[in-house]
């Protein structure tokens, strides 16, 4: 009789529990919730009362840190950080420092680039020592090699260095993501400035989205960071991302999310030990050659780039906030429905960030040397931050009811059964004070109003806030769960370029670019 021999890879099954854990974790709460409220709704309604309350504190928690970072962010609006790189003696001379930016692009049109590129311009850091490289795609076709002609008939005279490249379809171990893109641009830049023998140590390296509009002082303050970062070889430099490019222009939903993503991140800013790169951010070339660039086959490449230098270094590594904003679009489409499509998609592209989970824990279980302090608290920050992401809406906005509407006969004889909705929706109620500092908080952010909107869009910008029951749980924590259930069945996402849309007063009247 023959023995039938099986070869189980266990880092493969290790790897697949990793990636079905965050989905599992989820699902199990929700379905559990649910069920668990016909059978003992007393007890889940206890639950509830007591979730509720934890949502209260953490809300006004974050409404203070919220706050903190609005005013360092209008403190440092007043710096001249120019005048104050001349007159600080640090180790590092910052005027040997170079800046290298990179923009992947796709189909993004020229007026979009060309905003991006006249920021870019109009930065007081000495545009000699700024080189800029936009990355097309090969597969754009010949529209990109005429907006690649047009761009660089208008700038490179700008820069130290002007260059466009076009990142061939198809390259092995390669997905269509934006990481691809970026780190063949980077590559090419890099074979560009060999001839000027510029020590690595002396570059700085910023990955931008296309149409990231940059605050005119946004060098000058990134450089004075890296020069007085007590160790700035081992840390990326994350600003404070806003919507404002279309704001205006686009519908309540779109507004809530865009605001919520720029809150969250002001939140996250006066945590530094939480802050992990996001979106458009600033890293040294040392520590993205160290790492072997941005990884080439993933989505979330913004975040997964401080996982890796996190893992490099040995849990030596940190992102510094940045008190200064880049400016972006928010969704905005053609049509009403296009740009709830896209907007759920992006969301879900974000949410997406949880493929990070089962790298960061192979990372982990390898590395000996990071400290298991680390190893916890990132371990913890991750999963949670993902759970609650997933979930908390959900519980809030439907579970919480259940008991009220489905529990048993002795439930709805209890005081608490009549107690729950008033409970439920008092503390509810107080926790609005936070939508409250947030719809505050977006006037004062709020770009200057365009002429082709009133004054009274401003009480519709206000209003739009008590959207957000409805919008946390439609355009967030579904989202968040279709990720994590994506990657628990061990499917792939694609990446989808959110369609940008601005529109502009013209002769004409007002028309999308």
């Amino acid at each position: 009789m023959k023995h039938v021999v099986f070869e189980v890879d266990a880092q493969a099954m290790r790897r697949r529990l990793w990636e079905m854990l965050p989905g599992l974790l989820s699902w199990t709460t929700l379905i559990g919730l649910g069920a668990l409220a016909f059978v003992i709704p007393f007890w889940i309604a206890i639950f509830v009362i007591a979730y509720d309350v934890y949502l209260l504190v953490r809300i006004v928690y974050m409404s203070v840190h919220l706050l903190f970072a609005y005013r360092r962010l209008k403190e440092f609006e007043h710096i001249s950080w120019l005048i104050k790189l001349k007159d600080k003696q640090t180790n590092i001379e910052w005027k040997k420092l170079h800046h290298i930016i990179v923009i992947p692009t796709y189909d993004e049109s020229l007026h979009v680039l060309r905003t991006s590129l006249s920021a870019l311009v109009k930065t007081d850091y000495p545009h000699e020592r700024m080189h800029v490289v936009i990355g097309f795609e090969e597969r754009a076709g010949e529209s990109a090699k005429k907006r690649a002609r047009a761009l660089t008939k208008e700038f490179a005279s700008e820069f130290g260095t002007f260059l466009t490249t076009f990142h061939p379809d198809g390259i092995v171990g390669e997905k269509r993501v934006k990481s691809a893109n970026a780190t063949w641009a980077i590559q090419r830049m890099e074979e560009k400035l060999a001839k000027q023998k510029i020590a690595t140590k002396y570059i700085l390296v910023s990955n931008f989205d296309s149409d990231t509009v940059i605050s005119p002082q946004y060098f000058a303050y990134l450089t004075y960071a890296f020069v007085t970062e007590k160790d700035p070889y081992h840390a990326s430099y994350q600003p404070i991302p806003v919507y404002n490019n279309n704001l205006w222009d686009a519908p309540s939903f779109s507004r809530v999310i865009a605001m919520g993503s720029t809150f969250w991140q002001m939140i996250e800013s006066t945590r530094p030990e939480r802050l992990v790169t996001f979106s458009s951010h600033s890293m040294t070339l040392v520590a993205l050659k160290d790492v072997g660039y941005w990884q080439r086959n993933i989505i979330s490449e913004d975040s997964r780039i401080f996982w890796q230098c996190l893992l490099k270094y040995n849990g030596k590594y940190r992102t510094v906030p940045l008190y200064i904003t880049v400016s972006m679009d928010a969704a905005l489409a053609p049509s009403w429905w296009k740009t709830l499509m896209n907007q759920y998609k992006q969301k879900r592209r974000w949410a997406w960030g949880i493929e990070n989970f089962p790298y960061l824990m192979e990372g982990f279980l390898k590395n000996r040397q990071i400290p298991w302090r680390i190893k916890w608290t990132y371990t913890w920050r991750t999963l949670e931050g993902h759970y609650s992401w997933a979930t908390s809406a959900i519980i809030v906005a439907v579970l919480g009811w259940l008991p009220v509407f489905f529990g048993n006969e002795s439930f709805h004889q209890t005081f608490l059964s009549y107690s729950l909705p008033f409970m439920t929706r008092t503390l509810m109620t107080i926790a609005m004070t936070g939508l409250i500092v947030s719809a505050v908080l977006t006037i004062l952010l709020l770009p200057h109003r365009p002429k082709h909107h009133g004054p009274w869009r401003y009480a519709l910008i206000v209003l739009q806030w008590v959207l957000v029951p409805l919008i946390a749980t439609v355009l967030s924590a579904f989202p968040a769960l279709d990720s994590e259930t994506r990657l628990m069945l061990g499917r792939d996402l694609n990446f989808n370029v959110m369609q940008k849309t601005r529109k502009r007063l013209t002769s004409k009247g007002l028309e999308a670019v």
